[in-house]
C-alpha cells in the first residue's frame, strides 16, 4: 500500500453562524482554525480517499461533490466529521430529508461554502496522486480515563478504547486517533471557531505532518461529569490528557506492518423509523420538560443537574422540529462502510451510535467510528427510550432499531 496525506484550511471568513446547538450564533473570530486532513490511500487496484473534518457533521451532498470532482467511487470515499459544536454550519441539508427544519441547531445549507471545501479537497487529491509513498503502519491500542463517561451517569458502561493508527513513509510522518467523546467542552455561549479539545491535541505532536481525531461511539458519551469549566484552559487540558494517553501508547512495544493490505466495501442497511409525534403532542413535550427545567432552577438544583433537565428540553426542541420531517416514514436507510487493514476492521457509521450497542461488538474485531458519510442524528439504545433521554427524544429510529443494525452489521461481517 502507498500512501500520501496533507492538511487543508477550511476555515470561512467571518462572519459565519456556529453548529450545534439550538440557538444562534455569529462567530466572532477564529480561537484555532478549522481542517481537512486528507489521506489518499493506493495499492495496485484502488484507492481510498480518507478525509477527516473539524465539522460538526457532513452529508450526502458534500460526499457527491467530492465523488465528482475526484472520480474516485462513492464507495471507496471516507468523510468523517469530529462532530465539534463550535465550528462554522451550513454543511448539512436542513431543507430536506430528516434534517429538515432543524437549521436553528445545524444552520442553512450552504453550498457555496460546501463547494469550497470540495474544491479543495479535489486539489489535494490530484496533488497527493503524484506523492504517494510506500508506508509502514504502527497500529496502538488502550484505554483512557478521564477524558468522556457516559451524558447521564458517570458510572455507567461507556467506551474509553483509544486506536492509534501511525503512518509512516520515507519522509513523512502521520497519525490517525479514534477516541470516544463529544468534542463539547465549549457550550453555546461560545462564539469562536474552533475544534474544541480534538484541535488542541495536534500541537503536541509537532515532529508529525498532522494529527487526525475520529470520533468513535460517542452518542452517550461527553465531558460533562469530567470537565472542569467550559472555556479554551479546559478544552487545552483535555488535549493535554489525550496526548499524554497517545505518547504513552505509542512507546509500547508494539509490531510496526510494512505489508499493509486494505480494502473496502459497503452496504445499507433498513431500520424501523420511530413513530414521529404530532406537532400537538411535541409542543406539550417540551412545554412538560421547560416547566421541569425552571422548577429545577426554583428548586436550587446543582449545575449538573440542570444541564441534565436542560438536555430533556433540548431534546423535546429537536423532536418538534423533526416531527414535520418524520411524518409517514417507517424505515429509515443507513448506509454503513467498512474498512479492513490488516489485523483490523473499522465500521463507519453516520449516527450518533451509542457505544452501548457497539461495545459487545469489538469482541468480534470490529472498531467503529461516527460521523462518517452522513449525519442521520442519534441511534440510543432501547434503555434510553425507557428513561426518555434526550437522545432518545431526539432520534428517528425506532426502539430496538440500533440493536437491530447491530445485528446486522454483526452478520454482514462475520
Amino acid at each position: 500500500m502507498n500512501l500520501a496525506f496533507q492538511k487543508i484550511d477550511i476555515t470561512p471568513s467571518l462572519p459565519v453562524r456556529l453548529s450545534g446547538f439550538g440557538k444562534v450564533r455569529l462567530a466572532e473570530k477564529v480561537h484555532d482554525p478549522v481542517y481537512a486532513r486528507v489521506f489518499l490511500f493506493q495499492n495496485d487496484s484502488q484507492e481510498i480517499l480518507w478525509v477527516q473534518f473539524d465539522l460538526c457533521a457532513v452529508d450526502q451532498y458534500l460526499l457527491h461533490l467530492i465523488q465528482e470532482k475526484t472520480d474516485i467511487p462513492e464507495e471507496q470515499i471516507l468523510l468523517s466529521a469530529t462532530h465539534t459544536h463550535s465550528a462554522p454550519g451550513g454543511t448539512l441539508s436542513t431543507h430536506e430529508g430528516m434534517l429538515k427544519g432543524m437549521d436553528p441547531v445545524f444552520c442553512h445549507h450552504d453550498a457555496a461554502y460546501c463547494k469550497s471545501i470540495a474544491e479543495k479537497i479535489s486539489e489535494s487529491v490530484f496533488q497527493l496522486r503524484t506523492k504517494t509513498e510506500p508506508v509502514s503502519l504502527k497500529m496502538a491500542r488502550g484505554k483512557i480515563q478521564g477524558l468522556g463517561t457516559d451524558r447521564h451517569d458517570p458510572h455507567l458502561e461507556a467506551d474509553e478504547d483509544v486506536l492509534v493508527l501511525e503512518w509512516t513513509t520515507e519522509n513523512h510522518k502521520a497519525m490517525i486517533v479514534r477516541m470516544a467523546c463529544h468534542p463539547t467542552v465549549l457550550n453555546g455561549d461560545n462564539l469562536e471557531i474552533t475544534a474544541d479539545f480534538p484541535g488542541a491535541i495536534e500541537p503536541h505532536f509537532p515532529e508529525y505532518d498532522l494529527v487526525a481525531y475520529v470520533n468513535g461511539s460517542c452518542g452517550d458519551m461527553s465531558t460533562r461529569f469530567t470537565r472542569k469549566g467550559q472555556g479554551f484552559e479546559e478544552c487545552e487540558r483535555f488535549g493535554s490528557l489525550c496526548a499524554e494517553c497517545i505518547k504513552k501508547l505509542l512507546e509500547q512495544n508494539t509490531a510496526i506492518e510494512t505489508n499493509v493490505e486494505f480494502s473496502i466495501e459497503k452496504k445499507t442497511f433498513t431500520v424501523k423509523a420511530r413513530q414521529s409525534d404530532s406537532i400537538e403532542v411535541a409542543q406539550a413535550k417540551l412545554a412538560k420538560f421547560m416547566n421541569d427545567y425552571e422548577q429545577a432552577k426554583r428548586n436550587g438544583a446543582s449545575e449538573q443537574e440542570l444541564r441534565l433537565a436542560l438536555s430533556f428540553v433540548e431534546g423535546a426542541q429537536n423532536n418538534l422540529m423533526a416531527s414535520s420531517a418524520l411524518q409517514g416514514k417507517t424505515s429509515i436507510e443507513v448506509p454503513v462502510s467498512a474498512l479492513h487493514l490488516t489485523g483490523l476492521t473499522i465500521v463507519f457509521t453516520p449516527v450518533e451510535l451509542f457505544s452501548k450497542l457497539s461495545n459487545p461488538l469489538k469482541k468480534h474485531g470490529l472498531e467503529f467510528i461516527g460521523y462518517t458519510n452522513g449525519y442521520h442524528l442519534y441511534m440510543p439504545d432501547s434503555d434510553a427510550y425507557d428513561k426518555q433521554f434526550y437522545e432518545a427524544s431526539s432520534s428517528p429510529y425506532a426502539q430496538n432499531a440500533g440493536e437491530d443494525l447491530m445485528n446486522q452489521i454483526k452478520e454482514w461481517l462475520a
